[in-house]
């Protein structure tokens, strides 16, 4: 007897795609079967699949739902009722709320406040800063899945600078944790922005020459040569740039555990589109050049790029727009949650990359970086029932008035999908269907690692 049968669809678990039959029982996977094979009258619900993708929910363990915190930018209740419709069951928060999450005991108000705010499934990162270096592990025992480290100031949080970084990669790994590097050199930036305000630049493009790729470039390479002498495993965030994924390839081909996660804005948008957009494209890492995109898609196809996230940081319409008259005046972030797997699956239509390769960057590699795989991130028997079916072949175009985060906009407007999700399925429980959400906010638990 099983809950749910989905019959016919085409499966990616990240290897092949073929017809199967999905059985669920109790939110788990319990079989995946040749197609017509399984028995229909032994199952409590059959959904016919013909035609559609079978996928593992997407695993994004980069969202920014500043809750508790600047709540008018977004929440969890908004932040994950979009990703369930865009193809999301597992987020990550970052620690960026308010308290910053710096400690266990704050590590477990949070995921206590969230209890029953989530539509998806839910984990935490712990920040780490110079000055909580003896706090990591108390974190981490208390069910933190990683800990997110800047080497800039930026949004309030402090730089860690080289030594300390050292310090605090050498204390992560002897626990076995994983952290989470936001790489761009501080002295570069500075120079770049003292130069930029002095000559009176206020445009579009100063996000560009400000957060240069030099700067990115410099602080991953010094963040890579830490992780070499510590052993501890790092994950390089939102690679902007083709030199930065191959700079990540190379260290990892030589035996270390070192990983480089991307995101679609760097795959779609450009330094073109930065300075032509202003505030509306104002991000960090920025875009670089539409010439890098073919590359980009070669090296996630190759794997070098092994994780596509969304860096999702929401900013309301308000505040962005005074960045059009002065740059400077404009937060960093856009929103992204509900559009990146549709994105990603556009650039399967298109030819750039396979289908293959994008479920393991958005599903499979995410859940086993982050330490919640067999659970998460895949189809195979005993993972719980997370599954999205899309329909190749729908047509739609991305409008922020028709997404739901508080943003009300999109970097993305305008641009053509080929490929809509039909339904999100959350432990076996249909949680998103043809664009709207029939399940509440308390479908969501707290996940930590395996013990």
């Amino acid at each position: 007897m099983a809950d749910l049968l989905i019959r016919g669809g085409v499966v990616c678990d990240g290897d092949a795609p073929h017809q199967a039959d999905l059985l669920v029982q109790g939110g788990r996977v319990t079989a995946v079967l040749a197609p017509g094979t399984a028995d229909p009258s032994g199952a409590g619900e059959v959904v016919e699949a013909g035609g559609l993708w079978v996928l593992p929910g997407r695993v994004d363990p980069h969202v920014h739902m500043m809750d508790p915190g600047p709540t008018h930018r977004e929440d969890f209740l908004t932040g994950t009722e979009g990703g369930v419709l865009g193809g999301c069951t597992t987020v990550i928060d970052h620690p960026r709320t308010e308290p910053t999450v710096l400690s266990a005991d704050v590590l477990r108000q949070k995921a206590a406040y969230l209890t029953g705010r989530s539509y998806a499934d839910f984990g935490l990162f712990g920040g780490g800063q110079e000055d909580n270096i003896g706090g990591l592990e108390g974190m981490w025992r208390a069910g933190a899945l990683a800990f997110k480290v800047f080497t800039c100031n930026l949004h309030g949080v402090p730089q860690v600078r080289p030594q300390q970084m050292r310090d605090l990669l050498r204390t992560v790994a002897s626990f076995g944790g994983t952290v989470l590097v936001h790489a761009e050199d501080e002295e570069i930036t500075k120079a770049n922005e003292q130069r930029l305000r002095a000559a009176g630049r206020k445009d579009g493009g100063v996000t560009s020459e400000w957060r240069s790729l030099e700067a990115e470039f410099t602080a991953a390479r010094e963040v890579l040569a830490a992780a070499r002498e510590t052993g501890c495993r790092v994950v390089l965030a939102h690679a902007s740039h083709p030199k930065i994924a191959g700079l990540v390839g190379e260290v990892r081909g030589q035996g270390y555990d070192v990983h480089c996660e991307s995101c679609p804005q760097y795959f779609y948008l450009s330094e073109e589109i930065v300075r032509e957009r202003g505030p509306w494209a104002k991000f960090t890492p920025p875009a670089r050049e539409a010439a890098a995109h073919a590359q980009l898609f070669r090296q996630l196809e190759l794997g070098v790029i092994d994780t596509i996230t969304t860096d999702h940081a929401p900013a309301t319409v308000a505040e962005k727009k005074p960045g059009e008259a002065d740059i400077w005046e404009a937060p960093f972030g856009v929103p992204g949650i509900q559009t990146t797997m549709p994105l990603m699956l556009e650039a399967v239509r298109s030819g750039q990359v396979s289908l293959p390769a994008v479920v393991r960057a958005m599903s499979v590699n995410p859940a086993k970086l982050w330490n919640i795989y067999p659970r998460k991130g895949h189809l195979g028997v005993g993972a719980d029932a997370d599954v999205v079916l899309v329909d190749p072949a729908a047509e739609w175009t991305i409008r922020g008035a028709d997404l739901v985060s508080k943003a009300g906009w999109s970097p993305y407007e305008g641009q053509k999908i080929h490929g809509a999700i039909v339904s999100t399925y959350v432990r076996g429980q249909l949680v998103a269907h043809e664009g709207k959400v029939v399940r509440g906010p308390d479908t969501g638990t707290f996940i930590t690692r395996p013990e």
